[in-house]
Protein backbone atom coordinates (compact mmCIF):
# COMPACT_ATOMS: atom_id res chain seq x y z
CA UNK A 1 0.00 0.00 0.00
CA UNK A 2 0.97 3.19 -0.78
CA UNK A 3 0.69 6.47 1.35
CA UNK A 4 1.38 9.76 0.96
CA UNK A 5 0.48 13.21 2.18
CA UNK A 6 -0.49 16.06 0.86
CA UNK A 7 -0.93 19.91 2.12
CA UNK A 8 -2.95 23.07 0.35
CA UNK A 9 -4.92 25.74 1.72
CA UNK A 10 -7.79 24.04 1.54
CA UNK A 11 -9.35 20.54 1.84
CA UNK A 12 -10.90 21.22 -2.01
CA UNK A 13 -7.15 21.68 -3.46
CA UNK A 14 -5.66 19.05 -1.26
CA UNK A 15 -8.46 16.54 -3.04
CA UNK A 16 -7.63 17.79 -6.18
CA UNK A 17 -4.07 17.01 -6.01
CA UNK A 18 -4.94 13.43 -4.93
CA UNK A 19 -6.88 12.79 -7.92
CA UNK A 20 -4.87 14.12 -10.04
CA UNK A 21 -1.68 12.56 -8.74
CA UNK A 22 -3.20 9.07 -7.82
CA UNK A 23 -6.40 8.90 -9.49
CA UNK A 24 -9.78 8.19 -8.71
CA UNK A 25 -8.72 4.96 -6.80
CA UNK A 26 -7.25 6.81 -3.63
CA UNK A 27 -8.27 6.30 -0.49
CA UNK A 28 -7.98 9.22 2.04
CA UNK A 29 -6.60 8.15 5.64
CA UNK A 30 -6.57 11.58 7.66
CA UNK A 31 -7.24 15.23 7.37
CA UNK A 32 -6.32 17.99 9.40
CA UNK A 33 -5.66 21.44 9.68
CA UNK A 34 -1.99 22.78 10.62
CA UNK A 35 -0.13 25.55 10.87
CA UNK A 36 3.14 26.41 8.90
CA UNK A 37 4.82 29.65 9.95
CA UNK A 38 1.96 32.37 10.03
CA UNK A 39 -0.37 30.57 7.84
CA UNK A 40 -2.73 27.54 8.38
CA UNK A 41 -3.39 24.94 6.00
CA UNK A 42 -4.64 21.42 5.26
CA UNK A 43 -3.22 17.94 5.70
CA UNK A 44 -4.42 15.45 4.35
CA UNK A 45 -2.91 11.50 3.83
CA UNK A 46 -3.94 9.83 1.11
CA UNK A 47 -3.24 5.96 -0.01
CA UNK A 48 -3.37 3.67 -3.18
CA UNK A 49 -3.60 0.13 -3.01
CA UNK A 50 -1.27 -0.32 -5.87
CA UNK A 51 1.81 1.24 -6.13
CA UNK A 52 2.33 4.04 -8.84
CA UNK A 53 4.78 4.20 -11.00
CA UNK A 54 7.98 5.78 -10.57
CA UNK A 55 7.79 8.24 -12.67
CA UNK A 56 4.14 9.34 -10.99
CA UNK A 57 5.93 8.85 -7.80
CA UNK A 58 8.77 10.95 -8.35
CA UNK A 59 7.37 14.37 -9.61
CA UNK A 60 4.82 14.74 -7.46
CA UNK A 61 5.06 18.02 -5.73
CA UNK A 62 2.71 16.83 -2.85
CA UNK A 63 4.86 13.31 -2.18
CA UNK A 64 6.15 12.74 1.34
CA UNK A 65 9.65 12.83 1.06
CA UNK A 66 11.61 9.74 0.94
CA UNK A 67 11.00 6.26 -1.10
CA UNK A 68 7.55 4.64 -1.46
CA UNK A 69 8.98 1.75 0.59
CA UNK A 70 9.27 4.49 3.98
CA UNK A 71 5.28 4.92 3.49
CA UNK A 72 4.47 1.35 3.24
CA UNK A 73 2.66 0.42 7.06
CA UNK A 74 1.56 -2.95 8.44
CA UNK A 75 -2.19 -3.24 8.85
CA UNK A 76 -2.28 -2.68 12.33
CA UNK A 77 -0.76 0.54 11.93
CA UNK A 78 -3.83 1.51 9.52
CA UNK A 79 -5.93 0.81 11.85
CA UNK A 80 -4.79 2.76 14.30
CA UNK A 81 -4.45 5.19 11.62
CA UNK A 82 -7.97 5.52 10.81
CA UNK A 83 -9.16 5.12 13.95
CA UNK A 84 -7.33 8.43 14.96
CA UNK A 85 -9.66 9.90 12.86
CA UNK A 86 -12.70 10.19 15.65
CA UNK A 87 -15.21 7.70 13.97
CA UNK A 88 -17.95 7.30 16.15
CA UNK A 89 -21.88 5.99 15.41
CA UNK A 90 -24.00 8.74 15.04
CA UNK A 91 -27.36 9.03 16.71
CA UNK A 92 -31.05 10.22 15.18
CA UNK A 93 -32.47 13.59 16.03
CA UNK A 94 -35.95 14.25 16.38
CA UNK A 95 -35.48 17.38 15.79
CA UNK A 96 -34.30 16.64 11.81
CA UNK A 97 -37.48 16.32 10.08
CA UNK A 98 -37.62 12.68 8.55
CA UNK A 99 -35.06 12.35 10.87
CA UNK A 100 -31.81 10.18 9.68
CA UNK A 101 -31.50 7.34 7.58
CA UNK A 102 -29.99 4.19 7.65
CA UNK A 103 -26.91 5.43 6.14
CA UNK A 104 -26.06 7.51 9.41
CA UNK A 105 -24.92 3.97 11.15
CA UNK A 106 -21.34 4.61 11.75
CA UNK A 107 -20.78 7.56 10.32
CA UNK A 108 -17.63 9.12 10.92
CA UNK A 109 -16.86 12.79 11.64
CA UNK A 110 -14.18 14.78 11.12
CA UNK A 111 -12.44 18.24 12.65
CA UNK A 112 -12.17 20.64 9.84
CA UNK A 113 -14.09 19.18 7.18
CA UNK A 114 -17.18 21.39 8.00
CA UNK A 115 -15.53 24.58 7.46
CA UNK A 116 -14.49 23.40 4.10
CA UNK A 117 -18.56 23.14 2.94
CA UNK A 118 -20.95 20.25 3.30
CA UNK A 119 -20.13 18.25 0.26
CA UNK A 120 -16.21 17.89 0.56
CA UNK A 121 -16.93 16.66 4.21
CA UNK A 122 -19.14 14.18 3.01
CA UNK A 123 -16.63 13.41 0.29
CA UNK A 124 -14.57 12.79 2.79
CA UNK A 125 -16.99 10.90 5.19
CA UNK A 126 -17.41 8.52 2.18
CA UNK A 127 -13.25 7.97 1.39
CA UNK A 128 -12.77 7.04 5.36
CA UNK A 129 -16.03 4.54 5.19
CA UNK A 130 -14.07 3.06 2.68
CA UNK A 131 -10.53 2.73 4.23
CA UNK A 132 -12.44 1.31 6.98
CA UNK A 133 -13.80 -1.65 5.05
CA UNK A 134 -10.64 -1.70 2.98
CA UNK A 135 -8.67 -2.13 5.74
CA UNK A 136 -10.11 -5.34 7.45
CA UNK A 137 -10.14 -6.39 3.64
CA UNK A 138 -6.33 -6.11 4.49
CA UNK A 139 -6.58 -8.00 7.61
CA UNK A 140 -7.65 -10.75 6.74
CA UNK A 141 -5.83 -10.96 3.57
CA UNK A 142 -2.82 -11.36 5.25
CA UNK A 143 -1.42 -14.42 6.76
CA UNK A 144 -0.62 -13.84 10.03
CA UNK A 145 -2.12 -15.18 13.76
CA UNK A 146 -3.34 -11.07 13.91
CA UNK A 147 -5.35 -12.07 10.43
CA UNK A 148 -6.86 -15.14 11.49
CA UNK A 149 -8.31 -13.71 15.16
CA UNK A 150 -9.51 -10.57 13.43
CA UNK A 151 -11.19 -12.34 9.91
CA UNK A 152 -12.89 -14.68 12.53
CA UNK A 153 -14.58 -12.29 14.37
CA UNK A 154 -15.98 -10.40 11.96
CA UNK A 155 -17.31 -13.18 10.13
CA UNK A 156 -19.30 -14.06 13.60
CA UNK A 157 -20.41 -10.28 13.89
CA UNK A 158 -21.63 -10.60 10.28
CA UNK A 159 -22.97 -13.52 11.03
CA UNK A 160 -25.29 -12.11 13.96
CA UNK A 161 -25.96 -9.29 11.71
CA UNK A 162 -24.39 -6.61 13.22
CA UNK A 163 -24.19 -3.53 10.04
CA UNK A 164 -20.67 -3.98 8.69
CA UNK A 165 -20.23 -0.63 9.34
CA UNK A 166 -20.44 -0.41 12.97
CA UNK A 167 -17.99 -4.36 12.65
CA UNK A 168 -15.27 -2.01 10.97
CA UNK A 169 -15.94 0.94 13.23
CA UNK A 170 -15.59 -1.88 16.54
CA UNK A 171 -12.71 -3.99 14.54
CA UNK A 172 -10.41 -0.64 14.19
CA UNK A 173 -10.83 0.73 17.38
CA UNK A 174 -10.14 -2.47 19.04
CA UNK A 175 -7.08 -3.54 17.14
CA UNK A 176 -6.02 0.36 17.68
CA UNK A 177 -6.08 0.35 21.37
CA UNK A 178 -4.34 -3.02 22.25
CA UNK A 179 -0.29 -3.67 22.14
CA UNK A 180 1.28 -5.30 19.17
CA UNK A 181 2.30 -8.43 21.30
CA UNK A 182 -1.72 -9.04 22.32
CA UNK A 183 -2.99 -8.37 18.89
CA UNK A 184 -2.63 -11.79 17.93
CA UNK A 185 -4.35 -13.61 21.39
CA UNK A 186 -8.32 -13.91 20.72
CA UNK A 187 -8.91 -13.61 24.40
CA UNK A 188 -7.45 -10.03 24.50
CA UNK A 189 -9.04 -8.98 21.36
CA UNK A 190 -12.25 -10.23 22.43
CA UNK A 191 -12.23 -8.64 25.67
CA UNK A 192 -11.03 -5.32 24.14
CA UNK A 193 -13.61 -5.51 21.86
CA UNK A 194 -16.58 -6.33 24.30
CA UNK A 195 -14.97 -3.02 26.33
CA UNK A 196 -15.51 -1.01 23.19
CA UNK A 197 -19.29 -2.18 22.35
CA UNK A 198 -20.21 -2.52 26.22
CA UNK A 199 -19.36 1.76 25.36
CA UNK A 200 -21.90 1.90 23.02
CA UNK A 201 -24.84 0.26 25.14
CA UNK A 202 -27.37 2.41 27.22
CA UNK A 203 -29.49 0.10 29.63
CA UNK A 204 -32.03 1.32 32.35
CA UNK A 205 -35.35 0.05 33.81
CA UNK A 206 -37.37 2.84 32.88
CA UNK A 207 -40.24 2.25 35.70
CA UNK A 208 -39.05 3.93 38.70
CA UNK A 209 -41.98 4.98 41.25
CA UNK A 210 -44.53 8.17 39.67
CA UNK A 211 -43.84 6.56 36.31
CA UNK A 212 -46.17 7.10 33.79
CA UNK A 213 -45.52 5.14 30.63
CA UNK A 214 -47.02 4.44 27.11
CA UNK A 215 -45.82 1.74 25.17
CA UNK A 216 -45.82 1.89 21.59
CA UNK A 217 -44.94 0.35 18.37
CA UNK A 218 -45.87 -1.24 15.13
CA UNK A 219 -48.81 -3.87 14.72
CA UNK A 220 -48.03 -7.63 16.47
CA UNK A 221 -45.00 -6.84 17.92
CA UNK A 222 -46.46 -7.54 21.69
CA UNK A 223 -47.05 -4.72 23.37
CA UNK A 224 -49.97 -5.53 24.96
CA UNK A 225 -48.35 -8.66 26.19
CA UNK A 226 -45.12 -7.03 27.66
CA UNK A 227 -47.45 -4.49 29.17
CA UNK A 228 -49.10 -7.25 31.27
CA UNK A 229 -46.30 -8.69 32.01
CA UNK A 230 -44.81 -5.52 33.78
CA UNK A 231 -47.88 -4.85 35.49
CA UNK A 232 -47.79 -8.36 37.01
CA UNK A 233 -44.73 -8.37 38.25
CA UNK A 234 -44.69 -4.58 40.04
CA UNK A 235 -48.24 -5.57 41.12
CA UNK A 236 -47.64 -8.81 42.95
CA UNK A 237 -43.90 -9.00 43.43
CA UNK A 238 -43.16 -5.34 44.14
CA UNK A 239 -46.23 -4.86 45.84
CA UNK A 240 -46.74 -1.44 43.92
CA UNK A 241 -50.24 -0.08 43.11
CA UNK A 242 -50.38 -0.13 39.25
CA UNK A 243 -53.04 1.49 37.13
CA UNK A 244 -53.43 0.14 33.35
CA UNK A 245 -54.81 2.19 30.81
CA UNK A 246 -55.50 1.80 27.27
CA UNK A 247 -55.61 4.07 24.40
CA UNK A 248 -56.32 1.28 21.81
CA UNK A 249 -59.95 2.31 20.14
CA UNK A 250 -59.72 -0.70 17.02
CA UNK A 251 -58.46 -3.69 18.81
CA UNK A 252 -61.46 -4.90 20.99
CA UNK A 253 -59.73 -8.29 21.33
CA UNK A 254 -56.64 -6.59 22.91
CA UNK A 255 -58.88 -4.49 25.40
CA UNK A 256 -60.67 -7.64 26.20
CA UNK A 257 -57.18 -9.21 26.89
CA UNK A 258 -56.07 -6.46 29.23
CA UNK A 259 -59.26 -6.25 31.47
CA UNK A 260 -58.73 -10.13 32.18
CA UNK A 261 -54.98 -9.55 32.98
CA UNK A 262 -55.93 -6.25 35.21
CA UNK A 263 -58.63 -8.38 37.01
CA UNK A 264 -56.13 -11.36 37.67
CA UNK A 265 -53.07 -9.29 39.40
CA UNK A 266 -56.25 -6.74 40.78
CA UNK A 267 -55.33 -3.71 39.30
CA UNK A 268 -57.76 -1.54 37.32
CA UNK A 269 -58.08 -1.51 33.81
CA UNK A 270 -59.70 1.89 31.55
CA UNK A 271 -60.18 2.62 28.67
CA UNK A 272 -59.81 6.41 26.85
CA UNK A 273 -60.71 7.53 22.96
CA UNK A 274 -59.21 10.44 22.84
CA UNK A 275 -55.78 11.87 23.94
CA UNK A 276 -57.80 14.17 26.52
CA UNK A 277 -59.69 11.32 27.85
CA UNK A 278 -56.51 9.49 28.42
CA UNK A 279 -54.85 12.62 30.07
CA UNK A 280 -57.71 13.02 32.65
CA UNK A 281 -57.41 9.48 32.95
CA UNK A 282 -53.73 9.88 34.30
CA UNK A 283 -55.00 13.04 36.56
CA UNK A 284 -57.21 10.44 38.17
CA UNK A 285 -55.07 7.77 38.58
CA UNK A 286 -52.19 10.88 40.32
CA UNK A 287 -51.86 8.13 43.75
CA UNK A 288 -50.70 4.92 41.79
CA UNK A 289 -47.03 3.93 41.68
CA UNK A 290 -47.11 3.83 38.02
CA UNK A 291 -49.21 4.40 35.25
CA UNK A 292 -49.02 1.78 32.43
CA UNK A 293 -50.54 2.68 28.86
CA UNK A 294 -51.23 0.77 26.10
CA UNK A 295 -51.76 2.16 22.53
CA UNK A 296 -52.83 0.93 18.94
CA UNK A 297 -50.44 -0.96 17.06
CA UNK A 298 -50.11 1.18 13.77
CA UNK A 299 -48.07 1.26 10.63
CA UNK A 300 -45.15 2.91 11.40
CA UNK A 301 -46.22 5.84 9.21
CA UNK A 302 -49.61 6.68 10.42
CA UNK A 303 -49.18 9.94 10.61
CA UNK A 304 -52.67 10.40 12.31
CA UNK A 305 -52.06 8.36 15.13
CA UNK A 306 -48.19 9.58 15.67
CA UNK A 307 -50.54 12.67 15.69
CA UNK A 308 -52.71 11.50 18.71
CA UNK A 309 -49.55 10.46 20.49
CA UNK A 310 -47.51 13.85 19.85
CA UNK A 311 -51.18 15.50 21.18
CA UNK A 312 -51.12 13.54 24.42
CA UNK A 313 -47.57 14.43 25.39
CA UNK A 314 -48.22 17.85 24.89
CA UNK A 315 -51.23 17.48 27.22
CA UNK A 316 -48.98 15.54 29.90
CA UNK A 317 -45.52 16.05 29.45
CA UNK A 318 -44.62 13.63 32.23
CA UNK A 319 -46.09 10.41 29.65
CA UNK A 320 -42.91 8.73 28.97
CA UNK A 321 -42.64 6.53 25.27
CA UNK A 322 -41.23 2.78 25.15
CA UNK A 323 -41.08 2.09 21.42
CA UNK A 324 -41.67 -2.03 21.63
CA UNK A 325 -40.00 -3.30 18.27
CA UNK A 326 -39.46 -7.20 17.24
CA UNK A 327 -36.13 -8.53 17.04
CA UNK A 328 -37.21 -10.69 13.74
CA UNK A 329 -37.39 -7.27 12.12
CA UNK A 330 -34.29 -6.65 9.79
CA UNK A 331 -32.92 -3.63 9.73
CA UNK A 332 -34.35 -0.91 7.32
CA UNK A 333 -37.92 -1.52 8.86
CA UNK A 334 -36.24 -1.26 12.51
CA UNK A 335 -34.39 2.42 11.21
CA UNK A 336 -37.95 3.37 9.51
CA UNK A 337 -39.52 2.85 12.70
CA UNK A 338 -37.53 4.50 14.64
CA UNK A 339 -37.66 7.44 12.39
CA UNK A 340 -41.35 7.67 12.22
CA UNK A 341 -41.67 7.57 15.82
CA UNK A 342 -39.03 10.05 16.97
CA UNK A 343 -41.32 13.17 16.66
CA UNK A 344 -43.56 11.53 19.87
CA UNK A 345 -40.24 11.65 21.78
CA UNK A 346 -39.42 7.91 22.63
CA UNK A 347 -37.32 7.33 25.98
CA UNK A 348 -36.39 4.04 25.79
CA UNK A 349 -36.42 0.43 23.23
CA UNK A 350 -38.12 -2.70 24.41
CA UNK A 351 -37.37 -5.49 21.78
CA UNK A 352 -39.56 -8.54 21.99
CA UNK A 353 -39.69 -12.36 20.60
CA UNK A 354 -35.73 -12.78 21.05
CA UNK A 355 -36.21 -16.55 21.56
CA UNK A 356 -37.84 -16.44 18.04
CA UNK A 357 -34.68 -14.80 15.78
CA UNK A 358 -31.51 -17.08 15.17
CA UNK A 359 -29.51 -12.83 14.92
CA UNK A 360 -29.13 -10.03 17.39
CA UNK A 361 -27.14 -7.63 15.49
CA UNK A 362 -30.21 -5.49 14.42
CA UNK A 363 -31.21 -4.80 18.49
CA UNK A 364 -27.35 -3.61 18.56
CA UNK A 365 -27.70 -1.56 15.43
CA UNK A 366 -31.04 0.26 15.89
CA UNK A 367 -29.45 1.14 19.81
CA UNK A 368 -26.84 2.76 17.92
CA UNK A 369 -29.08 4.58 15.51
CA UNK A 370 -31.65 5.49 18.04
CA UNK A 371 -29.31 6.65 20.54
CA UNK A 372 -31.67 5.44 23.09
CA UNK A 373 -31.46 3.20 26.09
CA UNK A 374 -32.59 -0.78 26.29
CA UNK A 375 -34.96 -1.04 28.86
CA UNK A 376 -36.51 -4.94 28.44
CA UNK A 377 -36.43 -8.05 26.24
CA UNK A 378 -38.78 -10.41 25.88
CA UNK A 379 -38.70 -14.27 25.05
CA UNK A 380 -41.84 -16.14 25.16
CA UNK A 381 -45.25 -15.54 26.06
CA UNK A 382 -45.81 -16.53 29.67
CA UNK A 383 -46.94 -14.00 32.15
CA UNK A 384 -44.77 -12.53 33.85
CA UNK A 385 -42.07 -14.83 33.57
CA UNK A 386 -41.18 -14.64 29.89
CA UNK A 387 -39.58 -10.91 30.14
CA UNK A 388 -35.78 -9.96 31.61
CA UNK A 389 -34.38 -6.18 32.73
CA UNK A 390 -31.56 -5.52 29.83
CA UNK A 391 -27.87 -5.23 30.85
CA UNK A 392 -24.98 -5.07 29.57
CA UNK A 393 -23.80 -8.60 30.39
CA UNK A 394 -26.86 -10.30 28.87
CA UNK A 395 -26.53 -8.04 25.49
CA UNK A 396 -22.42 -8.63 25.27
CA UNK A 397 -23.78 -12.37 24.83
CA UNK A 398 -25.81 -12.28 22.05
CA UNK A 399 -24.05 -9.50 20.37
CA UNK A 400 -20.96 -10.60 20.76
CA UNK A 401 -20.81 -14.40 21.75
CA UNK A 402 -18.05 -15.25 19.14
Amino acid sequence: MYIKRYTAGTVREAMKSIKADLGKDALILNTKKISTGNKECYEVVAALERNPTDDTASTSPHSVAGTAGSNIRKPADMYASAAATGMKPSAISPAVPGGVSAEAVASVNLSGAAAEGGDVGRAIAEELNEIKAFCTKVMAATKTPLSDVIGSMETEMLKNGIDKRLVNNILIKTCSRLADEKLSDRSEVKTEMKRRVSKALKVEDPLTDGTVMAFVGPTGVGKTTTIAKLAAINALKKKKRVALLTFDNYRIAAVEQLKIYGKLIGTPVELAKTPGELAGLIRTHADKDLILIDTAGRDRSNMAHLGELQALSALNPEVKFNLVLSSQTRDASLYETVRNFSPVGIDSLTFTKIDESDVYGPIFNTMVLAGKSLAYLTNGQRVPEDIELATKERLLDIFLPC
